[in-house]
């Protein structure tokens, strides 16, 4: 698997290019002064310091005529990598001698092409000057936007942002006139293998056809902790494309952190990833309240082998780690808690309530916004019961701008067998978290 955006794959790789970048229009190279945040790093810039690299087949298939990178060794290997990825020729245009005295006027006009000193031919592929990322024209000329998704192990992460996005995609964001389009094929590739193919089932992975003709997948994997697999540090980067919006397109990362560094290797994602929760405009934080002992002991609630051994979460403590990120409080940031199997332990909750009736039947007018506000109330009734004051009272102090809300990625297709065929899913209200979190970006109204 090639990394994204980077160098290319050695002569003979099937890997498909990434899709060739838009030359910067005009009045975008008239504003080199234009403050630019990269949609995977999160850094801000002046414009007139994107750097510029060859994207001719050339080049991206011919070892010998790439260059080292150390700054795109430091993304994906960290700043004490033993070896040095090298990648087709690059260049600050600020520092490129052949372009003689024009190269000290870039931040009055922007550069339009720079030719490649290894093949000669003209080239506009602009990368961030941070974390060397191949950013398109709507990565410089759009707004960004970024929703972290983060909380302890096994509650359903992965596959909750799996399922969101392709809701998003296939139901509700259609029916609001709002679509989430790949910034680039890469991103398109990865949600594909890594998210949807494994949820949803594809011609290759995680499918099959049970005696009945019912459809089956395989639950997702845990994510992988970053001294393992550093990929949780890219982001999946789309266009947010809205019906009758005019000008640039804003863009909106999504980032799904591993809980077994959130638990175990604190330190080390504060170190490696804090970028992508201090710099985030929406933070979601998943609650598993079957890791709450008040729900874990009801004789009504039937755990899983794998849930029955694992220890009470302590989400007060989540909330002093979350806080611990920012250099002041109370937190700015929206922050949305969503409290995830609400097909599980929804049938908990007294008839009558919201909760109980989406999680025992389907739900009649809960799309609107009074039916957010119920829910919320309803959820930190629930937390009050289930003896998790403190948490309350932090997030009220740390976190005032936030919401409850309450879903199921799976809904009714959960399995108690994990590692056995899961149906498709049926979510349960996993697009109401993310709606709120897009209207306090003013990304959709």
């Amino acid at each position: 698997m090639g990394l994204p955006n980077g160098p290319r794959l050695p002569i003979g790789s099937t890997e498909r290019r990434p899709d060739p970048p838009m030359p910067l229009d005009l009045l975008t190279r008239l504003d080199p002064l234009r403050r630019v945040q990269c949609p995977y790093c999160f850094e801000r810039f002046a414009a007139f310091e994107l750097h510029v690299k060859c994207d001719s087949p050339a080049c991206e298939t011919d070892f010998g005529r790439q260059v080292e990178d150390p700054i795109l060794t430091r993304t994906y290997f960290g700043s004490g990598a033993d070896s040095m990825i090298r990648s087709p020729w690059w260049a600050d245009p600020r520092r490129d001698a052949r372009r003689g005295l024009r190269r000290h006027l870039d931040w009055m006009v922007l550069p339009g092409r720079l030719d490649c000193p290894a093949c000669g031919n003209a080239t506009d592929c602009r990368l961030c000057p941070r974390c060397h990322q191949r950013l398109p024209d709507a990565a410089i000329s759009g707004r960004p936007g970024h929703i972290t998704i983060f909380g302890p192990q096994s509650v359903g992460k992965t596959t909750y942002m799996t399922v969101v996005l392709h809701e998003l995609d296939q139901r509700f964001g259609p029916e609001r006139g709002l679509l989430l389009e790949p910034i680039d094929e890469e991103v398109r590739r990865r949600y594909s293998q890594e998210y949807r193919d494994v949820t949803y089932g594809s011609a290759m992975q995680g499918i099959g056809v049970g005696q009945w003709g019912e459809v089956s997948r395989q639950a997702h994997m845990p994510t992988p902790p970053l001294e393992v697999n550093r990929r949780v540090l890219q982001p999946l980067v789309y266009r947010v494309k809205r019906r009758g919006a005019s000008g640039a397109e804003p863009l909106l990362s999504f980032s799904d952190l591993a809980g077994e560094d959130w638990e175990m290797n604190f330190s080390v994602l504060r170190r490696e990833a804090g970028h992508l929760i201090r710099k985030a405009r929406g933070l979601l934080l998943l609650i598993d309240p079957l890791r709450i002992p008040q729900v874990a002991r009801d004789s009504r609630v039937r755990l899983t082998p794998k849930e029955a051994i694992a220890p009470p979460a302590e989400y007060r403590e989540d909330l002093s780690k979350l806080a611990a990120f920012f250099d002041r409080t109370p937190v700015k940031v929206p922050l949305a808690i969503c409290l995830n199997k609400l097909d599980r332990w929804g049938p908990l909750m007294a008839p009558g309530t919201a909760l109980h009736e989406v999680a025992t039947s389907v739900p009649g007018e809960l799309g609107r916004e009074d039916s957010d506000r119920l829910i919320h109330e309803e959820v930190r009734a629930a937390m009050r019961r289930w003896d998790q004051l403190s948490f309350l009272e932090h997030l009220e102090i740390d976190f005032p701008r936030h919401r409850f809300f309450a879903c199921s990625a799976l809904g009714d297709a959960a399995q108690e067998e994990e590692d056995s065929p899961q149906p498709l899913p049926t979510p349960l209200l996993v697009d109401r978290p993310l709606l709120w979190l897009l209207k306090q970006q003013q990304l959709i109204r």
